[in-house]
């Protein structure tokens, strides 16, 4: 990576940090979209609001059939380690109250659908501070997409998905298989430890 791309990294860094002062802040999605620097120093680098002009959802396919997945609101974060290429593209939603848990069951039907077609994947779900998930990962370090989590906040009605990029081994910040599984376990959990923490300083 030359010099020029490195300050180009550097400017969308910047430009990420100076987005925490925008009307963000006010969002109800806030906790979810202004957690920075944990899981070994990932940082957010674009933080993109879902037109307020957008149909109030989004389409997921599941049961041999394409269904409607409310969002209220919704940003996008993208996440990288210093001097590299994405790690991760993570969505934060929030869904239609009285649509939550139907929506809820939609995602996760549809992921283990994936993973169920997919014979190089494995599919693991998981509990943290209040909130639920499940993970499938390729097996191998194979395609632009090696690994999706989502992530449910039952309280707040927010869907969070997360895509997990692979790159070229020198835009990249791990190089065997076994350290992209450490770095997303870390990410998963250091951003469930981040958001609860602004969720409770938020509460009080």
């Amino acid at each position: 990576m030359n010099q020029a791309t490195v300050t180009i990294r550097l400017l969308e860094g910047a430009f990420f940090l100076a987005s925490l002062a925008q009307p963000e802040d006010n969002s109800r999605l806030q906790p979810y979209i202004h957690c920075d620097g944990f899981a070994g120093g990932v940082r957010g680098v674009t933080l993109d609001r879902r037109p307020p002009t957008a149909q109030p959802w989004r389409e997921v396919s599941s049961g041999g059939r394409t269904w409607r997945v409310s969002v209220v609101e919704g940003y996008r974060v993208m996440y990288s380690y210093p001097r590299t290429y994405p790690f991760a593209n993570l969505k934060a939603e929030r869904s239609d109250p009285a649509k939550y848990a139907a929506d809820k069951q939609v995602v996760m039907r549809s992921l283990e659908e994936l993973a169920g077609a997919d014979g190089n994947t494995e599919l693991a779900g998981f509990s943290n501070q209040g909130f639920s998930g499940q993970t499938v990962t390729k097996k191998e370090l194979a395609g632009s997409t090696i690994g999706i989590t989502q992530i449910f906040s039952d309280r707040d009605l927010v869907i969070v998905t997360i895509f997990f990029l692979n790159q070229a081994p020198q835009n990249r910040k791990f190089e065997t298989y076994e350290e992209f599984i450490a770095l997303r376990d870390d990410f998963v959990r250091g951003y469930i430890e981040c958001v609860a923490k602004k969720i409770i300083r938020r509460r009080k």
